[in-house]
């Protein structure tokens, strides 16, 4: 880029340019700096404007189809590290990592935060789902094979249908090297009875009395029957974000 000096104060200066919608702030170019300007994409909240360039001038101007150039792109490599077991989707959302993995039915070791002793409850298949330090949960009645599953909601305290309640808990950001880390952090957390309402139909006011109940019993295996529908399927938590 060409500039001249300012004997009185000592600050170079720029040219005009040729371009001046394309100024950065107190940064001027010459028309020789955009000789090898060939388009620029301008992002709008409804629509993508192209503007053409030859030897630094404008030649032509017009909209753009999201889709066409989603498609252009489509060529850029994109690919993860390994994935971890169960892993049921994985992407890139607003520059983070959106993953999400299938828990098994399994028996869990669980501290309740006014209780002296840990309780053994059992708990239905679990999707877990995290992005940047955003994590969620839902409960399914079977393994996670079609996108039309309905998806439940997790019969756990601490978590809203907008997510995990972190609290102070040390979660890693999402990604596929750090998903289970997350699931260990919570399962590991001790509960209080936040959010703790409308995860069952048989105790409907508070789930741990639920878990109680099952750790009291000796149960084995959460009743499907007691878990309570969201309007969302696997295919729509996929697609959604």
């Amino acid at each position: 880029m060409n500039s001249t000096g300012n004997g009185t104060t000592g600050i170079t200066t720029r040219r005009p340019t040729a371009l001046p919608d394309l100024i950065y702030p107190n940064l001027l170019f010459d028309e020789s700096d955009y000789a090898s300007l060939r388009a620029r994409l301008d992002l709008y909240d409804s629509f993508i404007l192209m503007t053409h360039y030859q030897n630094g001038r404008q030649t032509q101007q017009h909209l753009v189809n999201p889709t066409d150039l989603a498609t252009a792109l489509s060529g850029i490599s994109l690919t993860s590290t390994l994935l971890p077991p169960h892993t049921l989707f994985w992407g890139r959302l607003d520059g983070a990592e959106r993953i999400a993995v299938y828990l098994d039915p399994r028996l869990w070791l669980v501290t309740i935060r006014d209780q002296p002793l840990a309780w053994r409850v059992p708990l239905p298949g679990l999707i877990f789902v995290g992005h940047d330090y955003n994590y969620s949960l839902y409960a399914v009645k079977e393994p996670p094979t079609r996108p039309d599953l309905p998806l439940f909601r997790a019969p756990v305290a601490n978590v809203s249908d907008k997510g995990v309640c972190r609290g102070s808990a040390p979660f890693p950001k999402a990604g596929a090297a750090t998903l289970y880390q997350a699931v260990d952090v919570f399962f590991a957390s001790k509960f209080n009875r936040d959010l703790s309402n409308g995860k069952s139909h048989t105790y409907r006011d508070n789930i741990l009395e639920h878990w109680q109940a099952l750790n009291d019993a000796g149960a084995e295996e959460y009743p499907p029957s007691d878990l309570v529908e969201t309007q969302t399927t696997l295919g729509g938590l996929l697609k959604n974000g």
